[in-house]
């Protein structure tokens, strides 16, 4: 079996509402949720609107979908690894914009294109081995952090991981201070900017 990339995508415009709208009657039209996971793949949705799929990977399910005012939010689990150029795709066949998070820890992927912050304001998640780890502070991990929990900021990761007794005035001494006790800082990153 794959590994899971959890992908959230938020489509969105802001001049033209009615694209969205286009776009969600399309999605409530090619995806179903059931038992059936052929039923809600991601490729309903290129057939239904007959968007060339050359050289791009479909190998996703979408899990959730939410309409608001000025977006859609789309869940989807992918195979390996984010279905970016699906996204794309559909951001193109639509006329509208997207924003991407996406997480398979197993791969180490951390991805966020959202450099505004608007949809995805996290630049940071933890892992933890062992919740039952004990801190310098004496305290077991689990009771200061959650796995996969995200962070915004720097200062914000490196306050409460002081609180924890890692006092850290840089990522860089965090990460050395975390060397060996099964507690990892994942930086999200965007490998499709134009500057990387």
């Amino acid at each position: 079996m794959a590994n899971i990339c959890c992908d959230d995508v938020y489509f969105y415009s802001e001049s033209h509402p009615e694209y969205l709208t286009a776009l969600w009657e399309d999605l409530e039209t090619s995806i179903v949720f059931c038992r059936n996971e052929d039923l809600a793949w991601i490729g309903n949705l290129f057939r239904l609107k007959n968007i060339s799929t050359d050289g791009i990977s479909l190998r996703g399910t979408v899990i959730y979908m939410e309409r608001n005012d000025d977006n859609i939010l789309l869940g989807t689990s992918a195979a390996w690894s984010p279905l970016y150029d699906a996204y794309h795709a559909i951001a193109e066949a639509y006329q509208v914009d997207f924003a991407m998070q996406s997480i398979e820890p197993g791969c180490n992927i951390y991805i966020n294109t959202d450099h505004s912050g608007q949809y995805f304001p996290d630049h940071y998640a933890v892992s933890i081995e062992d919740e039952s780890y004990l801190t310098p502070a004496d305290i077991p991990v689990g009771k200061k952090l959650e796995y996969g929990e995200m962070f915004p900021t720097e200062s914000s990761l490196l306050q409460r991981f002081a609180e924890m007794g890692y006092p850290a005035h840089t990522l860089e001494i965090l990460d050395g201070l975390l060397e060996d006790t099964g507690i990892e800082v994942h930086r999200f990153q965007d490998p499709y900017s134009p500057n990387n």
